[in-house]
């Protein structure tokens, strides 16, 4: 029995007993949190129950004599139980920590095979075990959340959650200075070591992003010494890759370093109709070809932690060069026909579209973690800087006669200087002992953006590109943040709350050369926050959520001046857009029973002023998309999700989600407001082959979706994944396959007064992508990156 523990059970004479004890997790020797530790009587009466602080602490006081037992209990680990006497000569009962195993455990010949739970429940989270994944070798951390309940990937690579993408990303509890599903497409699979989904955020956590929050630990050495890793990928598609981690610990001071070299390909069949009406004429363009996008991403970053005294200091750098490119060779079939004299003309063409982003960046942290006692009582502090250099977005479009003559064409230029920077001071005072918490503290944020843009248009008459300083833009961006917020914790034997109030004061302002775009917005808004708990017994447990959340709109929405993504494709942002307001709850059952585990989630979101990209005609067979708020929706439904040990070599995860998604449309052409029953079901089955060997087979049906102008139908595909390990596990080699029956397909319609477009988009499927990684000393051998692998299709923003 791998259980023991640094308790101390101390008799005080007025006040009874207090029991206090530390819990770690068996194999990484790390503290958990939020275990639930129980006080019974000898006939299994509860007594008393608490939950593990930050640091694995608990604190459990009683006045009641006599034979007890302890039991300890999270979810997706083995139970513990041991007995104690509570008497007047018990004042120092010393045990070595509590370490807490993984259930399911199987001993193979004389190693230890450990498969965790892939999704633990705590009171604001769920957290994804990233180890389980080895269908996401080769990719990033979006292809790890792709298999949760009410997730989904679209053809873009663009992931929402309960039909929102206003998420926030923080990586190892510090925001990301990059947005959304950009942020998660950065992060290499290899590199993770769980990913904690809160959809409901305290009123701790800063108030911007209306899905919750996204976390992602990354894997940190916790033994002295040398230690790290090495990945590689190749895919069919020519996507490549290597990044590594090394780690030196040597007592209170840990440094570590990480880097990738990476060029992630997207390739896509594209095919689409548009029907647009401008004044007498109406045309209809016919475009198909092949849609291609790369990333090149070049990153290192190195932190240091070290401990004196009583504090935890931490500092860390960072710099990325990344380039963007994606574009399309497309033929266009064009009928123009008049309204007024029903004249038709039909027009031949090919056309060649292509951006490329580049940017560099420059991030600095520091912070501290001060304990004033061992009971939680702590003060932290972080701040950080993040500079983005002389980022330059390159747009051009071609069109060219079916003799290969430019007919028109475009070239446009921005570029942009941002700079970021936050800070935060928590201070947490425990009440009750260990029980209880008030937690009180301060963050500020301030990003400005300095930038500008210019474009030239062919002029078929001349043969040459003319500058048009008509449409020249000159702007200067800035947010600031304030905030202060106040939470209060406690748990009552079965039963904790954690209830928070957050105020936050946002200035924004928008310089612009055109006076129209210029505005200044200043207020201030609170955001409460509750959760509460109840533990039925060690293996079940009822969690409740209530969060109020915020969306500010960045700065791409409002840039108030035209690009062109393609010949017949234009962009724009709105200068007067306003954020998104949300309010969610949600209500969550979850349920171990030996090495089996299930959960159900029933919830609700109601969001005002949603921000959606609204396409309108613009000129004769081109289409605008502007970023508009175009009312509010809801979202109410329910999620399952269990994970079945059928064999002892086969393990089955399951989970599903429905819920009804209702969109109050102020851009509707009808009477009715826009609504879908959404679903999306998941199927994956691990198989142990060998002791070293382990095979993946994921089946995804992601049911239909709408927006404010249509809808993205349903479809299905299946991923297989296989894992060979070699030389005592130090090497693995992964091979996946996307798409293993080429089913995928992403059908997108839209329409409007005066419009209408269907997408279809087909990628290159089935996708082969081969991944070694290679461990060194303690360090444990995992995956590598690449693009999201569930970015199946290339082109839907057009």
């Amino acid at each position: 029995m791998c259980i023991s523990s640094l308790l101390f059970v101390e008799m005080q004479a007025q006040n009874g007993w207090t029991v206090t004890g530390r819990v770690l997790e068996e194999v990484s020797g790390e503290a958990m949190a939020d275990v639930n530790v129980l006080l019974y009587s000898p006939d299994s009466t509860l007594i008393v129950g608490v939950s593990t602080d930050a640091a694995g602490i608990f604190s459990l006081k009683t006045d009641r004599a006599g034979d007890c037992f302890i039991s300890v209990t999270s979810m997706g680990y083995a139970q513990q139980r041991f007995d104690l006497n509570l008497n007047a000569n018990s004042r120092n009962v010393i045990h070595t920590d509590i370490l807490l195993q993984l259930s399911g455990m199987e001993l193979s010949e004389v190693e230890i095979v450990a498969r965790r739970r892939q999704t633990v429940y705590k009171l604001d989270r769920k957290v994804i075990e990233a180890s389980g994944y080895i269908s996401a070798s080769g990719g990033t951390a979006i292809d790890i959340l792709e298999q949760t309940p009410s997730v989904r990937v679209d053809a873009n690579g663009e992931l929402s959650f309960r039909g929102s993408s206003g998420f926030k990303v923080y990586i190892d509890g510090k925001p990301s200075t990059v947005d959304g599903s950009a942020a998660l497409e950065q992060i290499p699979a290899g590199q993770i070591e769980n990913i904690e989904i809160v959809s409901t955020p305290s009123a701790k956590n800063e108030a911007d992003g209306i899905a919750g929050i996204i976390n992602i630990n990354t894997k940190k050495q916790s033994s002295d010494g040398w230690s790290g890793m090495v990945n590689a990928m190749g895919s069919t598609v020519e996507s490549r890759s290597m990044d590594f981690m090394a780690s030196y610990k040597s007592g209170k001071i840990r440094w570590q370093t990480s880097g990738e070299a990476s060029r992630r390909y997207l390739v896509s069949d594209f095919d689409q109709l548009k029907h647009i009406t401008v004044d007498d004429t109406v045309t209809s363009t016919h475009a198909t070809g092949e849609r291609k996008s790369f990333v090149d991403l070049y990153a290192l970053r190195s932190g240091l932690d070290w401990t004196r005294n009583k504090t935890v200091w931490s500092a860390a750098l960072e710099s990325r060069y990344r380039i963007r490119n994606r574009g399309g060779h497309l033929h266009y079939e064009d009928t123009y026909r008049s309204v007024s004299t029903g004249v038709e003309t039909d027009v031949s063409s090919n056309g060649h579209d292509y951006v490329r982003l580049h940017d560099w960046t420059f991030r600095g942290d520091v912070g501290f973690d001060h304990r004033f006692s061992d009971d939680g009582h702590s003060l932290t502090g972080s701040f950080f800087a993040f500079y983005e250099h002389d980022a330059m977005e390159f747009f051009y479009t071609d069109l060219f006669d079916m003799a290969g003559n430019r007919t028109q064409g475009h070239r446009a230029w921005e570029h942009e200087y941002r700079f970021t920077a936050q800070g935060n001071l928590d201070y947490v005072l425990p009440l009750n002992g260990k029980s209880g918490k008030l937690e009180a503290g301060y963050y500020f944020f301030t990003y400005t953006e300095d930038g500008d843009y210019k474009v030239d248009f062919y002029n078929p008459s001349r043969g040459v590109f003319e500058r048009h300083d008509e449409l020249y833009n000159k702007y200067v961006f800035r947010r600031d943040i304030h905030a202060l917020y106040s939470m209060l914790s406690n748990t009552h034997s079965r039963f904790s709350y954690q209830v928070g109030l957050r105020g936050e004061f946002i200035h924004r302002k928008l310089d612009n050369n055109q006076a129209w775009a210029r505005h200044v917005w200043d207020k201030f808004d609170l955001f409460p926050s509750a959760h509460l708990s109840f533990a039925f017994d060690e293996s079940s447990r009822l969690n409740l959520g209530y969060s109020r959340r915020i969306t500010q709109p960045q700065l791409f929405y409002m840039e108030p001046y035209v690009v062109y993504v393609d010949y017949y494709t234009a962009q724009c942002g709105n200068p007067k857009i306003r954020p998104e307001y949300t309010n969610s709850v949600e209500l969550t059952y979850n349920k171990t029973f030996g090495n089996h585990s299930a959960a159900a989630t029933l919830f609700h979101r109601q969001r005002t002023d949603k921000i959606e990209r609204v396409r309108v005609p613009y000129h004769t067979g081109v289409t605008l998309d502007s970023m508009s708020n175009v009312g509010n929706d809801y979202a109410t439904g329910a999620e399952l999700a269990a994970s079945l040990q059928v064999l002892k070599w086969w393990n089955m995860d399951a989970s599903g989600s429905l819920f009804q998604y209702i969109i109050e449309n102020e851009y509707k052409i009808d009477d009715d407001d826009t609504e879908s029953m959404n679903w999306q079901l998941a199927l994956n089955n691990n198989f142990d082959v060998s002791k070293n060997m382990r095979m993946r087979l994921e089946s995804y049906f992601v049911g239909p979706s709408v927006s404010t102008q249509g809808r993205v139908n349903e479809f299905f595909y299946l991923n297989f994944s296989v894992r060979q390990q070699l030389f005592n596990r130090r090497v693995s080699a992964t091979l996946n396959v996307r798409d293993v029956l080429s089913t995928a397909k992403y059908v997108d319609t839209k329409n409007g007064a005066s419009l209408d477009s269907r997408t279809v988009i087909y990628p290159a499927s089935p996708l082969f992508t081969l991944s070694l990684s290679y461990a060194f000393n303690n360090f444990k051998s995992q995956k590598k990156e690449e693009r999201a692998n569930h970015d199946l299709f290339e082109g839907t923003n057009r």
